[in-house]
């Protein structure tokens, strides 16, 4: 997944942000998870692959129609395949395992906007005779999309930036490393609030136990049994925001 491609291009974005399993992957935009008909009247899941159009590393205008997926023939609700998009079935290599199976042509008459424009349009295309089946399916699964470890601080992509239109204002952090003296009813909610930037580390100072009063002083709700370990406040909370993030380090010296 890159990232700052991502980020940087206010289409794929907004595809991330309503929820689709998008990954950019060889110079291809790939989508997952779109539910199909195929010829037995079965609903299945296919995948959507385009090559991307660049100018400086953000995307453009696409350039083609054309639209490959990986799976079987899509299908009208009664099983006969949806022939107005048929183009060819190349069997084709994409990246690394995935091999786009068929390729699809609907053209508006100008042209595809931009690659939200056309990955929605094709995805209600495909889904349609599925959802007419079972209204409960979906494309927009909002799965949590994971990060590579060179491309970010944290372990999966900081979606409430892009929803929130403050990424260029958070990508300010990069490079800083912060340090929080006292991990109590002050220091704790500071590093829940400093683990969502993009702050490269955090380190923790703090010589205590978590104990039972810290539980109603701090963010979150632990349980009885991780009150009844006794574990060192720089443990517990490390422990904690490191299932989030990279770059927490702690010591118990003061």
């Amino acid at each position: 997944m890159l990232l700052a491609q991502i980020n940087r291009s206010s289409d794929l974005k907004q595809l991330v942000d309503e929820g689709f399993e998008i990954e950019v992957k060889g110079g291809h935009l790939i989508v997952h998870h779109i539910p199909y008909v195929n010829s037995n009247r079965e609903i299945k899941y296919g995948t959507l692959s385009t090559a991307l159009s660049l100018n400086n590393n953000i995307t453009i205008k696409p350039d083609t129609h054309v639209m490959g997926f990986m799976g079987e023939q899509p299908c009208n609700q009664d099983g006969s395949i949806i022939d107005t998009i048929v183009h060819s079935s190349p069997n084709q290599p994409v990246a690394d395992d995935l091999v786009m199976n068929h390729t699809f042509s609907n053209k508006p008459p100008n042209g595809y906007e931009n690659y939200y424009h056309k990955v929605t349009q094709y995805e209600k295309i495909i889904s349609a005779p599925a959802k007419s089946l079972d209204q409960s399916v979906t494309a927009q699964t909002f799965k949590v999309i994971e990060c590579n470890d060179d491309e970010s601080v944290f372990h999966y992509i900081d979606s409430n930036s892009s929803r929130a239109n403050i990424h260029l204002l958070n990508s300010k952090f990069k490079g800083q490393r912060i340090g929080i003296i006292g991990l109590g009813g002050t220091g704790s909610y500071i590093l829940d609030l400093v683990a969502k930037t993009a702050v490269d580390e955090i380190l923790l100072f703090d010589a205590d136990e978590f104990l039972q009063h810290n539980a109603f002083r701090a963010p979150g709700a632990p349980s009885i049994d991780t009150l009844n370990k006794r574990m060192k406040k720089v443990d517990y909370f490390s422990e904690i925001y490191s299932q989030m993030r990279k770059g927490i380090k702690h010591t118990l010296n003061m």
